[in-house]
This record gives structure tokens, sequence and C-alpha cells, in this order.
């Protein structure tokens, strides 16, 4: 894995733990959440996307995580991911810990089909050597009769979102 990989899915998944790592009294639950979703993500792989196709005609409708309600459907959605519910749960419980500030390296988003939630992703990106680069990860879509097309829809919305930030886009899935 090349290191610019290594170093942004570091920086990632230190963040995303840090919701619960840096919280004053985390509850049991979410520290669950924690840990299934790190054991979850140490089974991934990364590649470099180089190009990116033109995207389709999107059956979601895209919107970046920036409040409370947005961050709760995102976790219904990921926490779907789980086939168990008190894993699901677990789930619920972590990602809606998560908080955000105005210079975060992250950026979650939500993708509505007919008006629900149905697809979820995130953007992490950082600087390295001057340039910057994106980790797209966390795309998953709801078990619906449609769901790997609910999926590529967000996987691409991602991908070009990222690559008109950044010199490097990864993909980890």
């Amino acid at each position: 894995m090349p290191l610019i990989t290594e170093k942004l899915i570091t920086l990632k998944n230190a963040w995303m733990a840090s919701h619960i790592t840096d919280a004053e009294f985390p509850t049991p639950l979410s520290e669950q959440g924690l840990h299934l979703y790190q054991l979850a993500h140490s089974e991934l792989s990364t590649q470099i996307i180089d190009s990116i196709i033109s995207p389709t005609e999107s059956s979601l409708t895209f919107y970046p995580v920036d409040c409370h309600p947005l961050t709760i459907r995102y976790a219904l959605v990921y926490s779907s991911y789980w086939q168990q519910e008190e894993q699901q749960q677990a789930l619920v419980e972590y990602l809606t810990q998560i908080m955000f500030e105005t210079d975060e390296n992250a950026q979650l988003y939500v993708g509505f089909y007919n008006g629900k939630p149905a697809a979820t992703g995130m953007i992490y990106t950082d600087i390295s050597d001057g340039n910057k680069v994106a980790l797209v990860s966390d795309i998953h879509a709801l078990p619906l009769s449609n769901q790997a097309q609910l999926a590529q829809d967000m996987e691409q919305y991602l991908l070009q979102t990222a690559q008109q930030a950044a010199t490097t886009v990864v993909l980890q899935k």
C-alpha cells in the first residue's frame, strides 16, 4: 500500500475514533460501535483512482452532512451494513457521536432516493507534499432492490467531487 494511502487511512480512522476516544464519558454501546467499525474497515482494500468515468444520471440527491439530523440519517443508513440488530444499534450509537467543526478534513454525505436517505459516503482530505489528497470511503446503500446502483451512484459522485478538489484520489471499499 503506497505511503499516501496508508497515511490517509490512518488519519481518517483516527478522526473517526476521536469521537469516542476523546469523549469524556463514552457509552459502552458507542465503544462497541467503534470496535465494529474498525474491525470492518480493517478488511477493506484501496486503489488509487487515475481517471473517473463521467457520471451518468444519478437516482440520488446528495447532501453533505452538516447538522445533527443528517448525522442521524447517515448513521441509520450506514449501520444497515451490519446484519445483526444489536450491532446496528451499536453503530448508530457510535456514529451519532460524530461532531463537525468548520475546518474538518472529513465530509460525510447522505444520498436521498425518492426523498428518503438511502446511501452514505465520506471524503477525507489531507495535504501531502504540498498537494491535496483525498480518500473516498464508507460507501454503503440500504439493502433495497437497487442497492448496487445506489452505492455506485454514491461512489461516482464522491469520486467526481474528490477529483475536483484533490490531485490524488484513493478509493477504499
